[in-house]
């Protein structure tokens, strides 16, 4: 097969719809993109969605999802960092360098119990085919 993918969604089931709304939608303002019988997509940055789907068996381990948002600069993850924190949104770790990966980055918990990681590459740590972004 040689075609490649217009764009990615991930689902994520939830029990929490109405804490899931107000968290994507009000803290961190993803803009709406689709709204279905029992589930919500967020458009997320340029080129991926985030998809939320009511029922009553959410994941047992929900830390074990990561969701992650890719900003500029370390300036950026700490201005997140500062906006959620006014929304009392919960911290897993602030930011901190994580050399390993060669990225700045901070994590928080949403209303599902998901990790929501906002993370910055420095130059040399950047996936291959960024340039296009």
């Amino acid at each position: 097969m040689t075609k490649k993918p217009i764009y990615p969604i991930t689902f994520l089931r939830t029990n929490k719809m109405k804490e899931t709304r107000a968290f994507y939608e009000e803290f961190l303002q993803f803009p709406l993109a689709l709204e279905q019988n029992r589930c919500v997509i967020y458009n997320v940055g340029k080129y991926g969605y985030w998809g939320f789907c009511e029922t009553e068996n959410a994941p047992k381990t929900p830390e074990e999802v990561v969701l992650t948002l890719v900003v500029d600069s370390e300036e950026d993850v700490i201005d997140w960092y500062n906006f959620l924190q006014m929304k009392d949104v919960r911290v897993k770790h602030p930011p901190k360098e994580t050399p390993k990966y060669k990225i700045f980055n901070a994590f928080y918990i949403d209303p599902n119990g998901y990790l929501l990681e906002i993370q910055a590459f420095y130059e040399e740590g950047k996936p291959k085919g960024h340039e296009k972004f």
